[in-house]
This record gives structure tokens, sequence and C-alpha cells, in this order.
């Protein structure tokens, strides 16, 4: 029988172990016609063929959203403010992207019932609808070489750019070099309020 909770990560050797908090979906499945997945290039695909206990709360991820969303976020939202230490950090998809406007909402939801969490999400779903997000949540669009950015999410949102040696567009504002170490950094969660980008190296 299907675990009926969602599978929470509480931390990986990049976002910190137990100190950022973390929730996956299957990039098979949200980032179809995405660049960076079509090319070949997701850092994730290993994880996804490499270990069957990481793919299956992916996927399980995945069905409980769609089987019932509201539940979902509900449980999320518990986990996070049961939690013995208060949470300070808390990365949507590490792997995958937001799926749909309905899972956006939610994320929003989740964001105002933790106020004292601070939420980040990089997304390539530039055809969402970003309105009213919530201070805590920080939404940042993934920028791939190549790959047009909407001027009004550009404007309006940080960009995380890749950078594998094709990319030229970054010097748009203060461009931060992403240290490979979420726990000794923590700029991403905070870069609206300093006004600045980030980019990453091919990895």
């Amino acid at each position: 029988m299907m675990k009926s909770v969602p599978s929470l990560q509480r931390g990986n050797r990049k976002l910190g172990k137990n100190k950022t908090w973390n929730i996956n979906l299957p990039p098979h499945l949200t980032c179809i016609g995405r660049k960076c997945f079509e090319e070949g290039c997701c850092y994730n695909i290993k994880a996804w063929r490499l270990y069957p206990s990481t793919k299956l709360s992916w996927v399980r991820n995945w069905l409980l959203f769609f089987n019932d969303s509201e539940t979902y976020f509900d449980h999320i939202i518990g986990r996070i403010q049961r939690s013995t230490k208060p949470l300070k950090y808390f990365r949507w998809q590490a792997a995958g992207d937001i799926p749909n406007q309905i899972y956006l909402e939610g994320m929003k939801r989740v964001a105002r019932s933790c106020p004292n969490t601070k939420f980040l999400a990089l997304t390539k779903s530039f055809d969402l609808t970003f309105r009213e997000i919530p201070k805590n949540l920080e939404i940042a669009i993934s920028a791939w070489p190549g790959e047009k950015l909407p001027k009004h999410l550009r404007a309006r949102f940080p960009v995380a750019w890749f950078i594998d040696g094709r990319e030229t567009r970054y010097g748009r504002k203060e461009v931060i070099d992403c240290p490979g170490q979420c726990e000794k950094c923590r700029k991403c969660w905070n870069l609206s309020k300093t006004n600045k980008d980030v980019k990453f190296l091919k990895h």
C-alpha cells in the first residue's frame, strides 16, 4: 500500500543535513519540454536511475498531490509546524518543477501558514500566474542558455543562471556565485531583498 503522506527530505549534501527540508517531484513528469531536461543535463536523472527509493518517493509525492492536493499541502504544513526545532529554511522541488497553478497556490498557502520559515523555489514554469507571493516565499526564475525569459518575470524576480560557457546575459545586475553549500550561504533565500541574481556552474 502506498504511503499516504508526502515524503519530505530533511536535507542533503548540498542543502545541509537536517538543516533544509525539501520536497521533490519526478523530473520526467514535471520538466517535459524544459531545455535542461531535453538536452540531457538534468542532474537529478542520476538519482532517478540509481536510487529506487528516491524514485519511489518522488512519484509518491506526484500521485498524492494529484489525488488530493489540499491534503497534500496540509501534511506539509503540519510537518513544518510540528518540527521539534523551528524550521528556518525549506526548498521546493530540488528535483522537478512546479507542475501547475494549483501547486503554486498550495506553496503560497504553506508559506502563509508557516511565516517563520523561509521558502525557496527555482522554476522554469513561466506560464504560471505569480500573484500575491508571500514575502517568505522566494521565487527565482531558472535560466537555461538560449532560452527566452519572459520580460514580466525577469523584471519582477531574480534569475538563477546556468553557466556552462554559453550564457552571456547574466550581467543585468549583481550576480552571486553559488558556492555549492546552501548551509553556509543561504543567499538564494534572500535574492529579492538584496536585488541580486545567482549563477550556478554546470555540475
